[in-house]
């Protein structure tokens, strides 16, 4: 394995910027380290010329993409990291060091890493959707970087040689990443029609499973049998309480006069 491989491997994703010069800055950093591509999960295109003239004009010698979702960024991705310093919640993935962080992606794989929005960064949605969260050490009274100073940053880290023995690696997803969001969008759905945990919402039950699943990487078939097993659980609730899946009867509708 090289730098100039994992790089190769390596798309940087940027979730909805707003400011062209940043994304600009962006394009520069990837064309300077060489990494994979330059991908913009964004409802609206930016300006070439804009893009081109805060590149320096590098934009040519990049591959650049608009996705309409970060599902569309995704989909041919096998390993997904992301960059925040969100330490204080306990179900968000395991925090990394940009330190050594090509030997954390050997074997090389498909790779993609995230940056959040410039004002709030990753979303809570954004960040479960990462097997591990790459943080940059930076002055305690100032952490807070430039969108694209951070890439540069991780490409930096991604290009240079490293001599260093790996102490983690990164898992490298056993099933389609469609697939994997497939199955937490029916954990949420069983959970919300059970009203399990009891108490407490879907939202947070599901964050849970995604963390303790994630460490257990399962394959395609795997999380078929625990679907299938949510489905059975959800079967067995109805039939124990059919008043609570009963179909609540629609009010008629108001008289237009």
């Amino acid at each position: 394995m090289t730098p100039s491989e994992i790089c190769a491997q390596t798309v940087v994703v940027l979730c909805h910027p707003q400011d062209v010069r940043n994304v600009g800055s962006a394009v520069r950093a990837v064309a300077n380290f060489g990494l994979g591509a330059l991908r913009v999960v964004s409802d609206f295109d930016f300006d070439e010329a804009d893009l081109h003239n805060f590149s320096s004009f590098s934009l040519d010698a990049i591959t650049y993409e608009r996705c309409d979702s970060l599902e569309q960024a995704l989909a041919d991705r096998k390993r997904i990291l992301g960059t925040s310093r969100r330490s204080r919640d306990p179900n968000a993935p395991p925090s990394w060091p940009a330190a050594e962080l090509p030997q954390r992606l050997d074997p090389p794989a498909p790779t993609a890493i995230l940056f959040g929005n410039e004002r709030t960064g990753l979303t809570r949605e954004e960040v479960d959707r990462c097997q591990a969260l790459i943080h940059i050490p930076t002055n305690e009274r100032f952490e807070s970087m430039n969108l694209s100073h951070a890439v540069a940053v991780i490409a930096y880290e991604l290009a240079r040689p490293q001599n260093c023995a790996p102490r983690a690696i990164a898992p490298i997803l056993r099933a389609p990443e469609p697939a994997i969001e497939g199955f937490y969008a029916h954990v949420h759905a069983v959970s919300e029609a059970m009203g399990y945990p009891p108490g407490r919402n879907a939202d947070v039950f599901t964050r849970k499973m995604r963390k303790i699943l994630t460490r257990a990487n399962p394959d395609s078939a795997e999380l078929s049998m625990l679907a299938g097993l949510m489905s059975e659980l959800l079967r067995l609730h109805r039939l124990a309480y059919p008043q609570l899946h009963t179909p609540k009867p629609e009010n008629d509708a108001p008289d237009q006069r």
